[in-house]
């Protein structure tokens, strides 16, 4: 069994390493022979095969049983999906309580008969529902080793000291309980050529919801709305598709996103 994978993340990383570790061949979902984004994920048109830095095409044989997890290949049908973004996934309406089986890394542990460790439940939880995890609204997860856990990550993947990182998360933690504006429902950001570092993070190490604005490389502005209730999720979906915009999200993870195009 193949199992090709989407979009990098901590929780991907993982979840690439425990299929190595229990000797399973894995994939990465790709456009035009490059690894996909988040954006490209359920949009590839292959698969590349990434070991030690070097990458080379996918052969998928015509009945090789194939797992796609948070992503999707054209003409290419799988036998099993492991996700939690779109309706009718496993794991996408499970709430803060049941992030486990909400989460892809949860699914495959459960899928391989294996139990989380203290890290993978950080994972698993900071992927599903991170706002509800900071929180405490998730059994086994405390929201300091998160806090821990997400600024080591920044800090790699940007190339800053780990003491820069979490001054920033909780700097932007503070912009956003002064920024709340109780007749929105969220901490307003909008204007997308002012961006406050780590905006998100802090936001969900608050606890309280967010909405702002940011600019894609394509030029495009991006609105985000996080950490919200369902029923102020599933309202910003709908009315942005009403004005007939782009419109992806989760009420039941808290998060909707939308191009203003």
């Amino acid at each position: 069994m193949l199992f090709i994978l989407g979009a990098l993340d901590p929780e991907m990383r993982e979840i690439e390493r425990v299929l190595g570790m229990h000797g399973y061949p894995v994939a990465w979902a790709a456009v035009g022979r490059q690894r996909c984004s988040s954006a490209t994920a359920y949009d590839a048109d292959a698969a590349l095969h990434i070991e030690r830095g070097r990458q080379q095409a996918q052969l998928i044989l015509p009945r090789q049983p194939v797992v796609f997890i948070e992503c999707a290949i054209r003409q290419i049908d799988p036998v099993l999906r492991v996700d939690h973004h779109n309706p009718g996934d496993a794991g996408f309406d499970c709430g803060p309580q049941d992030y486990l089986r909400g989460s892809s890394l949860g699914q495959l542990l459960t899928l391989l008969n294996l139990e989380p460790d203290p890290t993978q439940r950080l994972l698993a939880a900071a992927d599903h529902c991170l706002t509800a995890a900071y929180q405490g609204e998730c059994p086994g997860v405390d929201p300091d080793e998160l806090l821990f856990m997400r600024a080591s990550w920044q800090a790699k993947m940007t190339y800053r000291p780990f003491g820069l990182v979490m001054s920033s998360i909780l700097e932007a933690a503070r912009l956003v309980r002064e920024r709340y504006d109780p007749q929105a429902g969220a901490a307003l950001f909008l204007d997308p050529t002012l961006t406050v570092p780590d905006l998100p993070e802090g936001a969900a190490r608050a606890g309280m919801p967010v909405r702002y604005r940011s600019m894609e490389p394509s030029g495009l502005v991006k609105e985000m709305l996080k950490g919200a209730s369902p029923d102020a999720i599933s309202s910003f979906m709908q009315e942005n598709r009403l004005l007939g915009r782009r419109v992806y999200g989760n009420p039941y993870r808290g998060y909707a996103g939308t191009y203003l195009d």
